[in-house]
């Protein structure tokens, strides 16, 4: 096996711009600028782009190899659950007909792959680093979207423990969720280790909100404006946010910037006839994402009450390197309020209190000092600690391990 050579499997990469394919096509690259050998192992496209790939292709000095399968909308729910296992069947043949040594590493998309990669790695003694980036099928349970009882469940749950067993390091991207692993698997020890999110630092930058492009575009000069910028996903508290929204605050405008599963429910939350006090945008290219972040004086983070451990929503990080004051809706034990807490870059609120929400609003609006003061601790702690070469050392530290 070469130190030097690594084998990322991830549903998602380039020239797709979703969150968790920026976050490794990012990553990767560095990496490869650091002396790594890095071959990627990914779908076709199907988020934010859609054209066809060849089979075989170079990016940045990545090697991509585009695997088999389907490409259904991400919007419908049984198409991407066949995406999934699609992709997943392409993996495994892959993984079992070839006697490569090379290093593997992966993450949770799909939520399941990690199980097949795990067992097919130690078959074959391979080395198997597995980054959770989510928590499955536990955080489906705890949204009570399914029973710990249901037969399904429980052979998941177990063959997810025998996979954690089987990997050769496992990365968590939050202190609370190496909190909820060492329960789940109190035998981890040493092979658990906390990685945090990162950012391209050449992707977003502080900007004037004044001159801001988008602010010109949308007519937000003469707005506070407050910003929920990515996916609406299982993991978000977006009711919470649709409430406050219904108050109109005054002057205040309120900005959606992309979608997901849960857009609907923040719309349902919204009173009849709609309000007027806000603006839904689609998801912004990494062209436009710079310009983007930062057209806002604030911007929100969510997590659902009872989800620590579980998710670490990597926006937060986005909107620290912007300097824009983090509200985070979100437990107090979760890695989104340690973050804010200890950068003192925002507030954290409890993703059901309506009135906390829209104070934290008010005071940010009325604030200037505060509002710079808490943007520009958010920029320092993301340069100190959250940049793209910083989590790649740490990364090629444990690759070269």
């Amino acid at each position: 096996m070469s130190e030097k050579k690594v084998l990322l499997i991830s549903q998602v990469f380039y020239p797709d711009e979703v969150a968790v394919a920026n976050l490794f096509t990012n990553l990767c690259s560095f990496l490869v600028k650091s002396g790594l050998e890095i071959e990627v192992w990914s779908a076709q496209p199907f988020y934010t782009c859609t054209q066809p790939q060849p089979r075989n292709r170079i990016y940045e000095g990545v090697r991509i190899h585009y695997l088999h399968s389907t490409q259904f909308p991400k919007d419908n729910l049984a198409g991407r659950i066949i995406n999934y296992f699609t992709f997943a069947i392409s993996v495994i043949f892959k993984l079992l007909f070839t006697n490569d040594k090379t290093q593997v590493i992966s993450h949770t998309t799909p939520p399941f792959l990690a199980i097949p990669i795990a067992l097919l790695c130690s078959l074959k003694r391979r080395r198997f680093l597995y980054v959770m980036m989510d928590v499955f099928p536990d955080g489906l349970i705890r949204l009570k979207k399914v029973s710990s009882n249901n037969v399904f469940i429980r052979i998941w749950s177990s063959l997810h423990l025998v996979a954690l067993k089987r990997c050769s390091e496992i990365i968590v991207i939050g202190r609370d969720m190496k909190d909820w692993l060492n329960k789940f698997y109190p035998d981890g020890g040493g092979k658990i280790q906390y990685i945090p999110l990162w950012q391209d630092p050449g992707l977003i930058k502080p900007g004037d909100f004044a001159s801001n492009p988008m602010t010109t575009k949308y007519k937000l000069q003469n707005h506070f404006v407050v910003q929920y910028s990515g996916n609406m996903g299982l993991w978000n508290e977006m009711e919470t946010i649709g409430r406050v929204v219904n108050k109109k605050p005054d002057n205040v405008k309120f900005v959606f910037i992309g979608g997901g599963m849960r857009k609907k429910d923040l719309i349902g939350s919204l009173r009849e006839p709609p309000v007027t006090n806000l603006l839904f945008l689609p998801f912004q290219t990494n062209y436009d994402f710079s310009d983007s972040v930062s057209a806002c004086h604030a911007a929100l983070v969510s997590l659902r009450e009872g989800l620590e451990g579980i998710a670490v929503p990597s926006k937060i990080i986005g909107i620290m390197a912007a300097g824009i004051p983090v509200i985070a809706l979100a437990p107090a034990n979760s890695e989104i309020a340690y973050i804010v807490n200890e950068e003192q870059c925002g507030y954290v609120i409890d993703p059901s209190d309506d009135d906390g929400l829209l104070q934290a609003i008010e005071e940010l609006k009325t604030g200037d000092y505060l509002r710079k003061t808490m943007g520009q601790n958010g920029r320092n702690a993301f340069l100190k600690k959250y940049t793209t070469q910083i989590i790649a050392e740490k990364y090629k530290l444990l690759l070269n391990n």
